[in-house]
């Protein structure tokens, strides 16, 4: 559906205001929101209201309250451009501050460290940001960086971004430990004893299996969707799903247009890591260039919101309501589908959901019940001697 069938549908649909009370009733969560980037680089005011603009300013506080997100996962992103030393972790570091800044000024909201944190400040009205580091690299190799962000608030850790790092390979890079390296299998046991969890999103399939091997805590997928329906390396197998499930984790469905775009078949994508490898020498960091090229050459139109419910629908069906969870990658990607164009869009996920057919109680569960049951989980594991 794009948002003119949205729009009519809903004017008429009394299934629209059964969303609208369970949306606004229910625990709403997101596993990855690239705000901080914008809020540390480009002054980004969170407590303002903004409009977005192709790839930013999706969300701020007023539209969060808007749309009705109650708990996102704000994610530290740090570039590889960074490297993997000093200047990545103070950019990591320097984030955090930022955001502890901006949220402290404003009014309504806090930061969230625990499962019990987001119960109590939710339950009285008010909006919670947790805190999520994108790319290990930010992690210098050192558990005690690790130790200190987890001190700072840092609930979860993806283990790469688009580059394979010390302690990992990541899905967009060429490979240099096929899979985890003995520090990332550290980090991961450091990870469990903190209540930290280990991210998967990003990172290539060896790495995932060797995650799923040592972890002892459940795992997550913070920002991925469904490869059965994209061919992407980005996006996880039913098995994948399957093991990550099995963990007791949560697979957290991304709404970026070429990870979701079910007209991009596997032709297509086959077609687009051939133009990777032509044009830009394999450089996996190119994959969405490539992609988007491979798209327009072959006039294929962007997705809608029935694409993101679709990968929605096949993670539940396939794994179950309590493994399956949101994680827009909002303010972190330069196009979303036609009618997702920012946080305000919610509720109508929630009604994509209903009309599709699903319970109230899954999609309570997917809109943030099961994130917050992985969270405690997490947590659980960590208090266990």
């Amino acid at each position: 559906m794009d948002s003119a069938t949205v729009a009519r549908l809903i004017a008429e649909d009394p299934l629209w205001e059964d969303a609208l009370r369970i949306h606004y009733d229910a625990l709403i969560m997101d596993g990855h929101i690239d705000t901080p980037t914008e809020m540390l680089l480009r002054r980004y005011r969170f407590a303002s209201r903004h409009r977005a603009r192709g790839g930013s300013a999706h969300v701020d506080l007023p539209r969060m309250i808007e749309g009705g997100l109650d708990a996102p996962f704000f994610a530290i992103w740090v570039s590889r451009d960074l490297g993997e030393g000093e200047n990545a972790t103070r950019r990591a570091t320097d984030m955090v501050a930022e955001i502890e800044r901006q949220i402290t000024a404003a009014s309504g909201v806090e930061i969230a460290r625990t499962a019990a944190d987001v119960r109590r400040v939710t339950a009285r009205g008010d909006k919670v940001v947790l805190l999520g580091l994108e790319g290990g690299h930010a992690l210098a190799g050192s558990v005690d960086v690790l130790r200190d962000l987890a001190a700072a608030g840092v609930r979860y850790v993806t283990l790469t971004h688009t580059n394979s790092n010390k302690l990992a390979d990541s899905s967009q890079d060429r490979p240099i430990h096929d899979g985890l390296s003995e520090l990332g299998e550290e980090m991961v046991r450091e990870m469990n004893r903190m209540g930290v969890l280990v991210d998967v999103s990003h990172v290539s399939d060896a790495t995932l299996d060797d995650v799923l091997r040592v972890s002892t805590a459940p795992v997550i997928a913070s920002h991925s969707s469904a490869r059965a329906l994209v061919d992407n390396p980005r996006n996880l197998s039913d098995d994948q799903m399957r093991a990550i499930a099995a963990s007791g984790g949560v697979v957290m469905i991304n709404y970026y247009n070429p990870v979701v775009n079910r007209r991009l078949t596997p032709e297509v994508m086959e077609a687009a890591r051939q133009r990777l490898e032509r044009t830009y020498g394999g450089d996996g960091a190119k994959l969405w260039t490539a992609v988007r090229e491979e798209q327009q050459a072959r006039k294929i139109p962007e997705p809608t919101l029935d694409d993101v419910v679709a990968h929605i629908e096949h993670a539940v069906q396939v794994i179950g309501a309590d493994h399956v969870g949101l994680g827009s990658d909002f303010d972190g990607v330069p196009r979303l589908p036609d009618g997702l164009g920012d946080v305000t869009r919610l509720p109508w996920v929630t009604y994509g959901l209903l009309r599709g057919g699903m319970s109230e109680t899954d999609v309570r569960k997917v809109l943030g019940l099961s994130t917050l049951r992985v969270l405690e989980d997490a947590e659980r594991v960590a208090n266990t001697p």
